[in-house]
């Protein structure tokens, strides 16, 4: 792969927004700027900080770096939206101004996209740092399972991402009306240009803490989350009642599960699901089996009703659509006898 920089036509943008972030900013700019992948322009907004965030990214004397000073605070889907505008790359990377890009991050996610000429966007592994804990999340390498996982949650970690810029072509723009789950309605948008791919190794270091938006809107990401679901399956061309609907958000949302009926329910959901999905035939059949046993696993580890719900997914026929090593049904089961104790 060349690694020569080449100002005139960087193949990758690396996008960034920063308000007030001086505490982790230098560490994200630097683990960009020395990835073993080198074409690449690196557009960071100032998105109105009041801290030293400015002239932290002023410090820095690289060619490569294009700084967008936003006239006051903006917010993050502007922010983001203005760089993909001015971006030149034929891939997007997003980058987040807390987290750590590991070095081979640009380098293996630009080989997955030339490998697989039809991919939209490529996603990673990666590291969730909460504290001074550290643990490594994997993600399905399936373009169908991912897309399936959309019916419920974001398919993605959002900076772990590079996305081929169809964004000025398509006229697909992170949507100010979905704050706080513009990543989520993006990949619904994007479900359709083409495949979702994941690279299985690590590739950030993703920062968790309690200023994030995601913890700080809750009530309003879930409200925004549950309408785009239902435009999802409306483009799906799947048919749900509004009691099932809503149930999909009871596992969209992870809602604690605390009666055996809403269970049960959970169960006659998926399999009314795999129904929509043999009728539509939207997704690979053994890709779609692998998504509902996922959820239906997580169903019943999420709930109070200890060996009764252990008992009840082995009784289910969605058992039989993927299975467990030894160590996972050991910890399915601890995790159900734990949880029995939760109210």
């Amino acid at each position: 792969m060349d690694q020569n920089i080449n100002l005139l036509s960087p193949l990758v943008s690396v996008v960034m927004s920063v308000y007030n972030g001086e505490n982790y900013l230098r560490e994200a700019i630097e683990s960009v700027l020395n990835q073993s992948y080198s074409n690449f322009e690196f557009i960071i907004i100032n998105d109105g900080s009041s801290d030293k965030s400015l002239s932290i990214i002023q410090s820095y004397n690289d060619a490569r770096i294009i700084l967008i000073n936003n006239d006051g605070n903006k917010g993050l889907i502007y922010s983001l939206n203005k760089g993909l505008e001015i971006a030149n790359g034929e891939y997007i990377a997003r980058m987040d101004a807390d987290d750590i890009c590991l070095e081979k991050r640009l380098e293996l996610q630009v080989d997955a996209f030339f490998k697989n000429r039809d991919t939209v966007v490529v996603g990673s592994d990666y590291y969730l740092l909460d504290g001074d804990k550290s643990t490594y999340i994997s993600n399905i390498n399936d373009s169908d399972y991912q897309k399936a996982v959309l019916l419920f949650s974001p398919c993605f970690c959002h900076p772990t991402v590079m996305i081929k810029n169809v964004f000025k072509e398509k006229n697909i723009f992170y949507d100010k009306d979905y704050i706080h789950a513009e990543d989520y309605k993006l990949w619904t948008d994007l479900y359709s240009l083409g495949i979702f791919l994941n690279v299985n190794k690590p590739l950030l270091k993703y920062r968790h803490h309690t200023l994030q938006i995601s913890n700080q809107k809750n009530e309003a990401q879930l409200s925004i989350s549950k309408e785009i679901r239902r435009q999802y399956l409306q483009r799906l061309g799947f048919k749900l009642s509004e009691r099932e609907f809503e149930v999909l958000n009871v596992i969209g949302n992870n809602t604690f599960i605390r009666s055996f009926v809403l269970l049960k329910e959970i169960e006659n959901f998926l399999l009314h699901l795999n129904e929509e999905n043999t009728r539509k035939k939207v997704f690979n059949e053994v890709s779609f089996h692998k998504f509902l046993y996922k959820f239906w696993l997580d169903s019943c580890g999420n709930s109070n009703l200890g060996m009764k719900a252990y008992r009840f997914f082995f009784s289910s026929v969605m058992a039989a659509y993927d299975h467990l090593s030894f160590t996972d049904k050991n910890i399915f089961l601890l995790k159900c006898l734990i949880r029995k104790f939760k109210r």
